[in-house]
């Protein structure tokens, strides 16, 4: 299950191992039908922060990718993601982080107005932003919610790399490079701007 896919799933058509059914799942049918006929087995049109008794333990496999950041709970998103794998299935999902420095600029700048912004400085498409809560999306949150949901093990592995956000600023992208530099050698991990998270149910 590829959980808030829309458009793009997060494993593309031609990279699917033979026999894997491949279900969508978004809160948006509209952007599960941008994907095109074909990108998808069965999609699903749901809250991953809402209860699905209808999936639990059908899955070897949940994917999410940039997803979770946008999400209203990471509880909830956790729990329920866990319950729709099979006993020892994973969770893969990539998500941004709470201090990243969009993260932040998040939290005073209204959406429509980053979106505005991010397609004149940064040539972003306007349809791929969504609004985001970066509800508990810190290495030290997931690290408390993760047990808390049940997942048998899991590794977090951070990441730096926002530098791109600054790019039409070579001063401020110099100056911003510095400090993630700083972050990643001295391992402040709560820092990070993403999470690459494996878990185990």
């Amino acid at each position: 299950m590829d959980v808030g896919s829309g458009a793009r799933p997060a494993v593309p058509l031609d990279q699917r191992p033979e026999g894997c059914h491949y279900v969508g799942m978004d809160i948006s049918a509209s952007e599960l039908a941008r994907a095109g006929t074909g990108a998808y087995d069965a999609i699903a049109i749901g809250d991953i922060c809402t209860p699905l008794p209808s999936f639990a333990q059908r899955f070897d496999v949940v994917l999410s990718w940039q997803v979770l950041e946008h999400v209203s709970s990471m509880r909830a998103a956790l729990d329920n993601q866990r319950v729709a794998l099979v006993s020892g299935g994973r969770m893969i999902t990539m998500l941004s982080g709470s201090w990243a420095i969009y993260a932040l600029a998040a939290r005073v700048i209204p959406h429509r107005v980053s979106t505005t912004l991010q397609a004149r400085l940064l040539g972003a498409d306007a349809r791929d932003k969504f609004p985001a809560h970066y509800d508990n999306c810190s290495d030290r949150a997931l690290r408390r919610l993760l047990p808390e949901s049940g997942w048998s093990s899991w590794e977090i592995v951070p990441y730096y790399k926002a530098g791109c956000y600054l790019r039409f600023s070579r001063p401020l992208l110099r100056t911003y490079l510095a400090y993630e530099n700083w972050a990643e050698r001295t391992a402040r991990a709560n820092l990070a701007t993403h999470y690459l998270v494996e878990a185990v149910a």
